[in-house]
C-alpha cells in the first residue's frame, strides 16, 4: 500500500515537473539570464524597447535608467511606464485592473499567469493587432514595458528585444527572469499607446518545491497534534460521561447513531470511535449489530470538526495557542484540560494557515490545476488516491481538513472534492483494521462492518458523480442560501454525504450485519486458549477512564479463579484428588497470567497523561492484583502442599480438629468474599467490615490454637500425627485472611480503625 502511494505522489510530482519544465527551459532564449543569452535584451523597470532601437542588439543589453528618445506623440522627458495607462488607484502590481482590450485592436492571444523558477524563460506570450474591421495590422512595432518587478531585480529580459506584427498581426516573445516575485509586462501599440495587454507571471525560487513540502508536512503535524490534543482534554473532561454514554446505546439503533455522534464529537475521530469498539466487542460488552449504529453515527459525528475548521479563522490561531498554554498551566485541573482544547484548535488552524500558505503558490501551476480539474472526470482514481492518502495518516479529518485548503486557494472544485471526501471515508477504515490484529473474531467483523459500510455508501454515491445527476449540485443548492465559501461547500458536502448514507442504509441494518457475517464466518470450533486475557483491550489504551474499566473487569476475572480455588480448599484439608489437583495448578497459572498481563497493561497506562484520581485508581488495582496473587500462593504453595503430605502419609485429622479447620476457612472465606464484591460493587460497608474482621479472626485463630494443643497434651493420636500440618493450615487461613484485609485496605478511602464490637465477619 505504500509503495502504491509513493508511486501516485511521483506521478503528481512528475506532472508538477512536466507542466513547468517548459516554463523553465523552453523558447529561443532557454539559458538562464545570467548566462548571457545572445538574443534576450533586459529592460529596467518602466523603460520601454523601440524595434528600430533594438533590433540588432547581438548580445544581452541593459538598457540605462535615463528616458530614450520620446515616442511619436509622447511628451520629450518623460518616460511611458504604467502610470501613463493605469488610474491612480490601481497601482502596477499583479492582478492589478487594467482597461480591458476591445476585440479589435490590440489583444493577448496566450501567454499570461505563467509560472517559473528563477533563470527561467517564460513560453512565448502571443499578441493580436487588428484595425476596427478586424484586418490584421502587418509590420507595426510594439512597446515592451515593465509594470511591476521585485524590488531586486535589475532588469527582465526579452526575445527578441523587438516586437513587429507579422502577416497575421501577431508578435510573440518571451520573457527572462533572475530574481524570485512577481512580474508585470505591458504591451503597448506604438501608434496608439492607450492600446496596452498587460502580461503576468510568478517566479519562485529554486528550491520552492522543498518549502511546500516542508510547509505542507509541518502544517499537517501541527493539525493532526492539535486533534490529538484537543481530543485528549475533552476525553479527560468527559471521559466518566462518555463511559456512560456508551453503556447506554442498548436501547436502540436510533440512540446508538445519537451515541456515535456525540462521542466522535468528542474524539473528534471517527477511527477513535471505531477503535473503542473494536475494544468493546473483543471484551465481549457489545454484539456487532449494536456496532453498526454506532458506526453510522460516527460518520456523522466526524463531520463537525470539518465544519468548525472550514471557518476562516486562523487570524485568532495564535491567539488560542497562547490562551490554551496560558491555562494549561493552571493547577485546576478542568481549567488545564480547557487549555488543552484551546491549544488543540489554535494548533489545528495554525496548521491549517500554514498548509494553506504552503500550497498557495500551486494555484499558479496550470498541470496541478489541470490534475485537480481532471479528478472531477475520474473519480475512481480520485477515491482510491484519497483512500490511501487517509489510511497513511490514519485520519479522515486531516484529509478533508487538506481538501478545505484546496478549496479555500480555489485549486478545486467542489465536483473534484466530493470522490476525494467519498474515499477518505474508507481510508479512515484502515486504524480499525489495525486495532483488529491480533483480537477475537467478533473484534474482527467490527472493523470489517465499518470497511463494508464506508464502501457502501461510497457506492451508493457513484452515479452521483456524474453531470447527469450531480451530487455537487445539490451541495450546491443546498448551501447557496447561506452564501458558503468554496471551503464551506466543501464540509457541506462531508456533512450531507454522511447524513445521505445513513438515510439509505439503514434499512438494510440487518443485510449489512448479515453480508459481514458472511464476508469473515465463525470458524470451526476455535481451540481452547486457558491463557488469555478478554478485558484488556489495547485500542483503549489511549482513552484511560474506559481502560480503568475494563482492568477492574479483568481483576474480577482474576479474583474468580482465585474464589474457585477457595472453594477448593475444604477438599484439600480433606483429601485432594488428582483431578482437583490439577485444576488448582491450572487455576494457579491462569492468576499468575492475569497478574503479569494486568501489571503489563496498567504499566502501559501509566505512559499517556493521566489524573490524579485515575492515578489513584491505577495504585489501587496494582495492590489488589498483588494481594489476589499472594492469596492463590498460598493455596497452591502451602495448603495443596500439605494436601499432598497428608495423603502421601494416609493421615487423618481428629474429627474436633477437623471442624475446627473448616471453623477457620469458613470465617476466612467469608471475608474474602466481601472483599472481593467490595471491589465489584464498590460498597464502602463491605469494605469496612472486612477491616474490622482482623482483631475477629486473630482472635479465633489463637482460640483454635489453643484447642489443638490441648488435644496433642491430652495424647490424642490423630492431633498428634496432624500437629504440624494443622497448625500450618492455621497459619496459612490466617495469613489468606490478611490478604484479604489488604484488598479492602487498598479500596478503602480512609483505613478506619478496627472495632472489636463489629459481630463476627461470618455473619
Amino acid at each position: 500500500m505504500v509503495r502504491a502511494w509513493s508511486m501516485w505522489v511521483s506521478c503528481l510530482l512528475a506532472t508538477l515537473l512536466m507542466g513547468t519544465a517548459g516554463a523553465v527551459g523552453s523558447g529561443a532564449g532557454a539559458a538562464a539570464l545570467t548566462a548571457g543569452t545572445p538574443a534576450m535584451a533586459a529592460l529596467p523597470m518602466g523603460q520601454p524597447v523601440l524595434a528600430a532601437e533594438t533590433v540588432s542588439s547581438p548580445a544581452l543589453t541593459t538598457y540605462p535608467r535615463e528616458a530614450p528618445a520620446p515616442a511619436p506623440g509622447q511628451t520629450p522627458g518623460r518616460t511611458p511606464g504604467p502610470s501613463a495607462f493605469l488610474s491612480p488607484k490601481s497601482p502596477a502590481a499583479p492582478g492589478s485592473p487594467l482597461p480591458a482590450c476591445p476585440e479589435t485592436g490590440l489583444r493577448r492571444i496566450s501567454g499570461d499567469r505563467q509560472v517559473l523558477f528563477e533563470g527561467g524563460v517564460s513560453e512565448p506570450v502571443v499578441v493580436h493587432l487588428t484595425d476596427a474591421s478586424g484586418t490584421p495590422i502587418v509590420g507595426e512595432r510594439l512597446h515592451l514595458l515593465v509594470g511591476h518587478c521585485p524590488a531586486k531585480a535589475a532588469a527582465v529580459g526579452f526575445d527578441p528585444p523587438a516586437l513587429v506584427t507579422d502577416a497575421q498581426g501577431q508578435a510573440s516573445f518571451s520573457i527572462g527572469v533572475s530574481v524570485p516575485g512577481e512580474y508585470v509586462v505591458i504591451v503597448q501599440r506604438t501608434a496608439d499607446p492607450t492600446q496596452i495587454v498587460k502580461v503576468e507571471l510568478t517566479v519562485y525560487d529554486s528550491s520552492w518545491l522543498m518549502f511546500l513540502l516542508f510547509g505542507l508536512a509541518g502544517g499537517l503535524g501541527m493539525f493532526l497534534y492539535g486533534m490529538t490534543l484537543g481530543a485528549e482534554g475533552l476525553q479527560k473532561i468527559a471521559g466518566r460521561r462518555m463511559k456512560a454514554i456508551l453503556g447506554a446505546f442498548t436501547s436502540s439503533t436510533w440512540l446508538g447513531i445519537l451515541t456515535g455522534v456525540v462521542v466522535t464529537a468528542i474524539t473528534q475521530s471517527s477511527s477513535a470511535t471505531t477503535v473503542m469498539l473494536v475494544g468493546f466487542v473483543n471484551a465481549s460488552l457489545m454484539t456487532l449489530p449494536q456496532t453498526l449504529s454506532v458506526i453510522m453515527g460516527a460518520n456523522i459525528g466526524t463531520t463537525f470538526t470539518v465544519q468548525l475548521i472550514a471557518f476562516d479563522i486562523s487570524h485568532w490561531a495564535l491567539l488560542l495557542i497562547g490562551v490554551g498554554f496560558a491555562l494549561k498551566q493552571s493547577s485546576n485541573r478542568t481549567t488545564s484540560y480547557a487549555g488543552d482544547i484551546t491549544l488543540g484548535f489554535g494548533l489545528i488552524f495554525y496548521g491549517m494557515k500554514v498548509m494553506s500558505t504552503a500550497m498557495s503558490p500551486l494555484r499558479s501551476f496550470p498541470a496541478f490545476k489541470e490534475l485537480l480539474i481532471s479528478i472531477s472526470h475520474y473519480p475512481i482514481t480520485a477515491i482510491l488516491g484519497s483512500m490511501l492518502f487517509t489510511s497513511l495518516i490514519q485520519s479522515s479529518g486531516a484529509t478533508i481538513g487538506l481538501i478545505v485548503v484546496f478549496a479555500g486557494q480555489g485549486l478545486i472544485s467542489l465536483d473534484s472534492a466530493i470522490p476525494l471526501i467519498l474515499g477518505a471515508h474508507i481510508g479512515t477504515c484502515i486504524t480499525g483494521w489495525i486495532a483488529a490484529l491480533g483480537a477475537s473474531l467478533p473484534a474482527k467483523k467490527t472493523a470489517l462492518l465499518n470497511v463494508v459500510y464506508n464502501m457502501l455508501g461510497t457506492v451508493i454515491f457513484l452515479p452521483f458523480l456524474y453531470d447527469w445527476a450531480s451530487f455537487a449540485d445539490l451541495v450546491a443548492w443546498c448551501s447557496a442560501p447561506f452564501g458558503a465559501t468554496p471551503a464551506r461547500e466543501v464540509a457541506n458536502a462531508h456533512m450531507l454525504s454522511a447524513t445521505l448514507k445513513v438515510v439509505a442504509l439503514l434499512p438494510f441494518y440487518d443485510r449489512i450485519i448479515a453480508l459481514t457475517e458472511w464476508l469473515l464466518p465463525e470458524p470451526g470450533k476455535p481451540e481452547e486458549q486457558p491463557l488469555r486475557t478478554k478485558f484488556l483491550s489495547e485500542e483503549l489504551l489511549r482513552t484511560p477512564e474506559l481502560a480503568l474499566g475494563n482492568v477492574a473487569r479483568e481483576i474480577a476475572r482474576m479474583a474468580g479463579h482465585v474464589e474457585v480455588m477457595m472453594h477448593g480448599v475444604p477438599a484439600l484439608i480433606s483429601y485432594a484428588h488428582d483431578a482437583h489437583i490439577e485444576d488448582l495448578t491450572l487455576r494457579e497459572q491462569k492468576v499468575d497470567f492475569l497478574r503479569l498481563q494486568i501489571t503489563r497493561y496498567l504499566s502501559r497506562l501509566s505512559e499517556n497523561t493521566l489524573t490524579a484520581e485515575q492515578t489513584a485508581t491505577m495504585m489501587q488495582y496494582m495492590n489488589v492484583i498483588n494481594d489476589l496473587e499472594g492469596l492463590a500462593d498460598m493455596i497452591y504453595k502451602v495448603i495443596l502442599p500439605c494436601s499432598k503430605v497428608k495423603k502421601a502419609g494416609e493421615l487423618r485429622f481428629s474429627e474436633e480438629g477437623f471442624r475446627e479447620l473448616m471453623k477457620m476457612f469458613d470465617a476466612v472465606n467469608a471475608v474474602f468474599l466481601k472483599a472481593i464484591n467490595g471491589f465489584a460493587t464498590h460498597d464502602l460497608h463491605l469494605i469496612e467490615q472486612v477491616l474490622a474482621s482482623e482483631p475477629v479472626i486473630a482472635q479465633m485463630e489463637e482460640e483454635l490454637r489453643a484447642s489443638h494443643m490441648k488435644r496433642v497434651f491430652a495424647h490424642r493420636d490423630q492431633s498428634v500425627q496432624t500437629s504440624t500440618l494443622h497448625l500450618d493450615l492455621l497459619s496459612t487461613l490466617k495469613n489468606i485472611h490478611s490478604q484479604a484485609v489488604k484488598i479492602a485496605r487498598a479500596l478503602a478511602p480512609h483505613d478506619p480503625a478496627p472495632s472489636a464490637a463489629v459481630a463476627s465477619p461470618s455473619s
